[in-house]
């Protein structure tokens, strides 16, 4: 199955939509059969407790890029988190 990165758009880290994630505004990738697949299961999985998925800022594309990625190689259900952009950064450059 197709991998999908899901990335932030910059400048929109303070959004209050953001609240409603577990997760910090990261780049990530998951596994899904199309965008829209990849940007609810994100949600499903980030969704705070007493919030409603349907805020989740991962289905909002104003928040959050989602394209095709096979840079990952994925097992279905994971969630891969590339939580410090510039740590990541200089290992690829190194």
């Amino acid at each position: 199955m197709p991998v999908y990165r899901l990335t932030p758009v910059q400048g929109t880290e303070q959004s209050p939509q953001w609240r409603a994630s577990s997760i910090k505004p990261h780049c990530l990738w998951i596994v899904a059969s199309n965008e829209h697949e990849a940007r609810r299961a994100v949600a499903k999985a980030t969704v705070r407790d007493g919030t409603s998925e349907t805020l989740a800022p991962w289905k909002d594309s104003e928040l959050v890029s989602c394209v095709y990625d096979d840079s990952k190689d994925l097992a279905a259900g994971i969630i891969c988190i590339r939580t410090n952009p510039r740590a990541a950064a200089a290992r690829e450059a190194a």
